[in-house]
C-alpha cells in the first residue's frame, strides 16, 4: 500500500510541474513577462499612471515639477535622456508621473495629481523608452 501511495504521490507532483511550468511558457508567449516591450501592449496585471486626456499643458508641466522634485529619476526625459523624445510636456510629465507612481508602491492615491491622471492598463512604452 505504501508503494502505491509512493505512486500516486509522483504521478500527482508530475501532473503540478507540468501544469505550472506550461502556464509559465504560456504567459512568456504572450509578452506578460516581457515588460512591455510591445508599444501599446495590454496586460490587465500591470499598471501605469498617465495624463487624462483632457489634462491641460499647463497642469502637467506642474505635475512634471512637482514628481522630479520627489526624488524619482528624471533624468531620462532630459534632452538626450532615453526617453526624452518627444519632448513635449505630455510625454515628459506621463513618465514622471508613472515613475512617481511606481516609487509609491503602485498605490492609487500616487496616480491623481489633482485629478489630472488616470490608472491604465495599455502600456505607454515605446520602442527607446520602456516603462517598468
Amino acid at each position: 500500500m505504501k508503494s502505491l501511495s509512493n505512486v500516486s504521490f509522483l504521478l500527482l507532483g508530475t501532473v503540478f510541474f507540468h501544469l505550472f511550468s506550461s502556464t509559465a511558457v504560456e504567459a512568456a508567449s504572450k509578452g506578460k513577462l516581457l515588460h512591455g516591450e510591445d508599444k501599446g501592449a495590454k496586460d490587465e496585471d500591470k499598471r501605469y499612471c498617465v495624463p487624462k486626456p483632457e489634462a491641460s499643458d499647463a497642469a502637467l508641466q506642474k505635475n512634471l515639477d512637482w514628481a522630479c522634485g520627489q526624488g524619482i529619476d528624471c533624468s531620462p526625459i532630459q534632452p538626450g535622456g532615453i526617453c526624452g523624445d518627444p519632448a513635449t510636456v505630455r510625454f515628459r510629465a506621463q513618465f514622471a508621473m508613472n515613475s512617481y507612481y511606481r516609487k509609491e508602491g503602485g498605490i492609487d492615491s500616487a496616480c491623481d495629481f489633482s485629478g489630472t491622471a488616470q490608472i491604465t492598463h495599455v502600456d505607454p512604452s515605446s520602442e527607446k523608452c520602456k516603462y517598468v
